[in-house]
């Protein structure tokens, strides 16, 4: 029996032959056959790749046009002379007044037995005072107008259109106020007769001319100055409009 205060010696394992699967199987094992030449003719067989060639890139404009937007400069705008030839006629018109009245005064004067004083007050309150001078202030009117800033012998010709319709418009507001409309054909003859003929009418239609003249050569003098300053100021706009291309096609060259 042993003593169980000494320590006992591990046994070791026997060693074992290590016996082949063949051997322990008792079959012998099969090596396949390989021909050389077919495994040489495999590998050195070379494999061509046909090459890919690369997908275009779009590139970017390397120069993109840019687009720049320029505010056009404003034309100036031509100057009118209506307004001045409405006040020069205005102005006119007055003028005409004043000297119809004096002509009438003088007619008056050289009438024998008139009443000077009367007979001019009853003038100044009467159509054949007012018919010519509104008649002279409205044609007038009209006249600048419409000549705007024409030169000087449209309003030589004008004067005489103005002094003609101040002429027979006078003789038809007379003849309407005296009620024409009520009177035989002889009376409407005679009457109109009478009228055209008047020292009044007539001074009317010789002052209307004059006047019409000399106020508007006054207005084609203004309005000769006016076609001057737009055609100055027409040719500095030109030769801005000049200097801006020029300017901005120095900043943009083209290609």
């Amino acid at each position: 029996m042993a003593n169980p205060t000494e320590p006992q010696t591990p046994l070791e394992p026997e060693p074992v032959e290590p016996v082949a699967a063949s051997e322990h199987l008792g079959v012998e094992p099969v090596v396949p056959e390989v021909d050389e030449a077919e495994v040489v003719d495999d590998v050195a067989e070379p494999v061509v790749v046909e090459p890919v060639a690369p997908a275009a890139v779009p590139l970017a404009d390397p120069s993109p046009r840019e687009v720049v937007y320029v505010q056009a400069p404003t034309p100036p705008a031509p100057r009118g002379n209506r307004g001045f030839g409405v006040l020069i006629s205005i102005i006119g018109a007055i003028a005409f007044a004043l000297l119809y009245l004096g002509a009438a005064s003088i007619i008056i004067a050289f009438t024998p037995g008139a009443n000077v004083e009367a007979s001019i007050g009853k003038f100044l309150v009467s159509g054949a005072f007012w018919a010519p001078v509104a008649a002279y202030a409205v044609f007038a009117v009209l006249f600048a107008l419409i000549v705007n800033r024409a030169a000087w012998w449209a309003h030589v010709i004008g004067s005489l259109f103005v002094a003609a319709l101040t002429y027979a418009a006078s003789i038809a507001a007379l003849a309407l106020a005296s009620n024409i409309f009520a009177m035989t054909p002889d009376q409407a003859v005679d009457f109109f007769g009478i009228v055209a003929v008047s020292p009044f009418l007539l001074s009317a239609l010789a002052l209307a001319r004059e006047a019409s003249l000399w106020f508007g050569l006054a207005i084609a003098s203004r309005g000769r100055r006016v076609k001057e300053r737009n055609a100055t100021e027409r040719a500095l706009f030109e030769q801005s409009v000049a200097e801006r291309r020029a300017e901005y096609e120095r900043a943009h060259p083209h290609p």
